[in-house]
C-alpha cells in the first residue's frame, strides 16, 4: 500500500512510460475502493488538500454523489451509489465511466493524478458524452513550423439510444 512519501500504493512494472499509466490507475482504483469501504483516512491520503473539482451536467445532479463522497459531507455513507464499468489511464489522466444504480444517469470521472500519487483534479461529467483527445506534436516532426497533432484516445461507451440524446464534450489531455 502507500508509504511515507505519499505514493499511495503505486504499482511499478513495465517500461517507464507504463509506470505513470499503471500508477495513476492504481491510485484511482484505490480511491474508489476506499470510498466503497467508507475509509475516510485513505480518501484524504489520496486527495490533494486543494483538489480541483469541476462538474458538467444537469444542475439537479451537481452535488448528488461525488463531492459528498470525497469530502465526507452531509449524507455521505459508506458505499458507492453508482456502478463503475471501466477505468482507463492515459498518463496522469484516469477516466472512469459508469451509471447510477438505475442505469438512467451516465457519468465519466476524469481524474488527474499528480507526481506524488495524489489526485489533484477531478472533472465529473453527468449525462454527457465525453470524447478525449491527446494534444501534442508527432515525434517525427523536427521543424519549428510543425503543426500541432491531436489523437482521439477515448470515447464514452454509451448505448446508441443514450448517445443520441446527450450533449457531447471534448476533453483535451
Amino acid at each position: 500500500m502507500g508509504d511515507a512519501s505519499g505514493d499511495a500504493g503505486l504499482l511499478f512494472h513495465g517500461s517507464s512510460s507504463d509506470k505513470a499509466v499503471v500508477s495513476s490507475k492504481a491510485v484511482v482504483e484505490e480511491l474508489y475502493s476506499a470510498v466503497e469501504r467508507g475509509d475516510a483516512d485513505t480518501v484524504r491520503r489520496l486527495l490533494n488538500p486543494d483538489v480541483d473539482w469541476w462538474f458538467h451536467g444537469p444542475r439537479a445532479h451537481q452535488h448528488l454523489v461525488l463531492m459528498r463522497l470525497l469530502t465526507g459531507g452531509a449524507g455521505a455513507a459508506p458505499g458507492i451509489p453508482f456502478i463503475v464499468s471501466t477505468v482507463e489511464a492515459f498518463g496522469s489522466t484516469v477516466l472512469a465511466e459508469g451509471t447510477d444504480a438505475t442505469g438512467l444517469l451516465y457519468w465519466v470521472h476524469a481524474w488527474t493524478v499528480g507526481p506524488g500519487g495524489r489526485v489533484t483534479e477531478v472533472r465529473e461529467y453527468c449525462n454527457t458524452v465525453l470524447l478525449v483527445t491527446r494534444l501534442g506534436r508527432a515525434a517525427e516532426e523536427t521543424t519549428a513550423y510543425s503543426q500541432s497533432q491531436s489523437q482521439h484516445v477515448w470515447q464514452s461507451r454509451l448505448p446508441d439510444h443514450a448517445r443520441r440524446k446527450l450533449p457531447a464534450l471534448v476533453l483535451a489531455i
